[in-house]
């Protein structure tokens, strides 16, 4: 009996095979730990969550889709990484946002260390002409990075060709879906959902990456600047917000973030 069990179970790969898979950038990966991506990554400011992320850190390029409320305090989670963007070498690169849930308040975005002035607000009117406008932002490959916040769940085939367009363009998307679209399946090769709680903090949970999956939810305690709470919930000054209009969303939480109304 123990002769039989030994000759059916598994063998140990090959010497070789075993020491391609380990080396960095190989393209074959065990599913018990996570892959070590080809392009490079960038930390997220979060060393709990970095390391849950393949590579360590938020991907340089392609597709990432965050799940979560709009304005549940996705900014406060990415704005470390928008930071860093800032401070590479090609600085100047503008941040484009694509219909943000809410008109953008300088003083709140500066209070998180992001630099407005760099900050590109675009509204498009259709759903079709957002995917239109992120795709060539990406393709262009002259932007630090584009967010996209989509009402509805976006079709995979048009996920897929932005995918695709921000790899050639060299630059990383970033999808804020309703938690909705979790259901649904993606090509992104990283996908979180977020959902805040009280005390000013942030479930985060890594539900598809190349590696096993997640015990539990990660708890982040998101920053919440004194200057930030004493932000106006309504843009009262032109001087105070990006002059660009935007859709009206429900409230935002987001300091960050604040309802434009007519």
């Amino acid at each position: 009996m123990l002769s039989d069990l030994a000759a059916t179970a598994p063998s140990p790969p090959p010497r070789g095979l075993a020491s391609f898979m380990d080396r960095p950038g190989a393209a074959l990966w065990r599913a018990g730990t996570l892959a070590r991506p080809p392009l490079p990554t960038l930390p997220t400011g979060w060393p709990a969550l970095d390391e849950q992320l393949p590579g360590g850190g938020w991907p340089a390029s392609g597709l990432t889709e965050l799940l979560a409320t709009p304005a549940s305090g996705e900014l406060a989670l990415l704005a470390p990484w928008l930071r860093s963007l800032g401070q590479r070498q090609d600085a100047a690169q503008e941040m484009v946002w694509i219909t943000p849930p809410g008109r953008p308040c300088l003083s709140a975005l500066l209070a998180l260390g992001l630099d407005g002035s760099r900050l590109l607000c675009l509204a498009p009117q259709t759903p079709t002409d957002a995917a239109w406008a992120a795709e060539q932002a990406v393709r262009a490959g002259s932007c630090a990075a584009v967010l996209w916040w989509s009402e509805r769940p976006v079709a995979r085939p048009v996920l897929r060709r932005l995918h695709l367009a921000a790899q050639a363009g060299l630059t990383p998307l970033l999808t804020v879906q309703a938690p909705a679209a979790r259901s649904l399946s993606s090509p992104a090769p990283l996908r979180l959902a977020c959902q805040s709680l009280p005390g000013h903090a942030l479930a985060v949970d890594v539900f598809k990456r190349r590696g096993p999956p997640m015990a539990r939810p990660l708890q982040l305690a998101l920053p919440w600047p004194e200057s930030a709470r004493r932000a106006p919930s309504i843009a009262t000054s032109p001087h105070d917000a990006v002059d660009r209009p935007l859709p009206a969303p429900a409230a935002a939480a987001s300091p960050a973030l604040v309802a434009h109304r007519a």
